[in-house]
């Protein structure tokens, strides 16, 4: 069962520089200055951890996969790359500019749970219905400590799953998740999931 569980976020991607192209499934990989991080995080991550036997996860997209590699190697852990941990699909619009993708998107429409930004995209509830179906297949498979590598709106789905948030609170509750940021959850000693760090650079 989880007791204990890292959340990272990829280092600085090349779409989030230069021209800026959406990110959701736009297949990127890291800038140097991303590299960086990934290597100051894996430095980080080897302290917080001590001796515990960690299981490391990571979505299969470039950035997070390259990140999870470079972390991995300061823990000698190689990362199981998934697909269930990509960010959210954003369809037609990888690839494109956040000016271009604008051109295609569709009007936020309720329930939001359900808007699809653009064409061929995924949902708010299917993606989270993704994300959280691969966190219940791990929940009691997996080492009591988990690392996984991923994305910002990856990892504010993760946090929810943690917390068994309501779709009342999924819509009003958001996370502030910054490139290469450890998020720290566990099970305290009376039982109770906690959130012992956040959005730690």
């Amino acid at each position: 069962m989880i007791k204990t569980l890292y959340l990272i976020r990829h280092g600085e991607a090349e779409h989030l520089v230069g021209e800026r192209l959406t990110g959701g499934w736009t297949d990127s990989g890291l800038t140097e200055k991303g590299r960086n991080q990934a290597h100051e995080t894996g430095k980080r991550i080897t302290n917080l951890l001590g001796r515990a036997e960690v299981e490391l996860y990571c979505s299969d997209l470039s950035r997070a996969k390259e990140s999870a590699e470079i972390i991995g190697s300061y823990i000698d852990k190689n990362p199981m790359a998934i697909k269930a941990l990509r960010e959210q699909n954003n369809g037609d619009a990888a690839n494109l500019s956040a000016e271009e993708a604008s051109k295609i998107s569709f009007p936020i429409s309720e329930p939001v749970m359900d808007w699809i930004h653009y064409p061929n995209a995924e949902s708010w509830r299917s993606f989270n219905n993704r994300v959280f179906k691969f966190m219940d297949s791990i929940e009691h498979e997996s080492n009591e400590t988990v690392m996984i590598v991923s994305h910002r709106r990856t990892i504010m789905a993760i946090i929810h799953w943690w917390l068994e948030f309501s779709e009342a609170y999924i819509k009003k509750v958001s996370f502030d998740i910054e490139p290469c940021s450890v998020t720290h959850l566990r099970i305290n000693k009376w039982g109770e999931k906690t959130i012992s760090r956040l959005n730690v650079t």
